[in-house]
């Protein structure tokens, strides 16, 4: 993923947030967020994250103050999932919640690319300020760890072979990539698509009709270990105000 210096404006759609159901946010349904550099993004000359995400409708609550402070209040730091598409610091995006990377280049199955078991689990361990290894310090270490993570979450989304110099990153030499594949078992164990997402969801990020870098966030502990498809929050929306509606025709009548 490289910074694009053009930038855009886009309108703001409404994002419906259920909290007394504890859903922060729900899938498939658009809002806008502003996405910009921090001094850390760009360290490897690639152009990865860490990235800031402000948004109206996206909270960092489930974030560590390890990982938000220095920063907008109210941001979320983010990483990039894909190299071959791009965003511009600065610019305002629409967004959708989902379990998938939309487009993805490696690993996609039907241009939609489910986040590995890996990536979920190390960046939910990021997000939480409980990533071993991992330098939150505001300086030099937090850049090199910075790079490392971003160079680990390409490689577990099958990202590398599209990195020109880097080829496929060596999995013996980058720590959280050895975290990973020793908690998984196995390089296949890690890159397999993730069947709980610890928390993780993936921002994907449009411009108009044009996709652009997908982003991982950071949901919260999950009740079920997993983040709703595209529609099944929608779904459940409409069911919750048609029951609240019947509810109250039901009290209404008895008054």
């Amino acid at each position: 993923m490289t910074l694009n210096p053009v930038s855009s404006l886009l309108p703001v759609r409404g994002l419906l947030v259920l909290g007394a159901l504890g859903l922060s946010s729900l899938s498939g349904i658009a809002a806008t967020l502003t996405i910009t550099s921090t001094p850390y993004s760009n360290g490897n000359g690639l152009g990865g994250g860490e990235f800031s995400v402000v948004s109206a409708t996206l909270s960092n609550t489930g974030y560590s103050p390890l990982v938000t402070t220095g920063f907008a209040a109210g941001a979320l730091q983010t990483f990039c999932l894909e190299f071959s598409e791009h965003i511009s610091s600065g610019s305002n995006y629409n967004y959708t919640i989902g379990n998938a990377a939309t487009l993805g280049s490696g690993g996609a199955v039907n241009g939609s690319d489910l986040i590995s078991a890996g990536t979920a689990w190390l960046y939910a361990q990021f997000a939480t300020g409980t990533l071993a290894g991992y330098n939150y310090a505001l300086g030099a270490g937090r850049t090199s760890s910075n790079n490392a993570l971003q160079l680990a979450f390409w490689f577990l989304e099958d990202e590398t072979q599209l990195i020109p110099g880097y080829g496929a990153y060596n999995p013996n030499t980058n720590p959280f990539l050895v975290s990973a594949i020793s908690h998984f078992g196995t390089i296949a164990g890690a890159k397999a698509d993730a069947t709980n997402s610890y928390g993780t969801a993936v921002l994907n990020l449009t411009a108009g009709q044009t996709h652009k870098q997908s982003q991982l966030f950071y949901v919260g502990p999950p009740s079920t270990g997993s983040v709703p498809d595209a529609g099944a929050s929608v779904w459940l929306l409409a069911g919750t105000l048609v029951a609240a509606i019947g509810l109250r025709r039901r009290f209404a009548s008895r008054v």
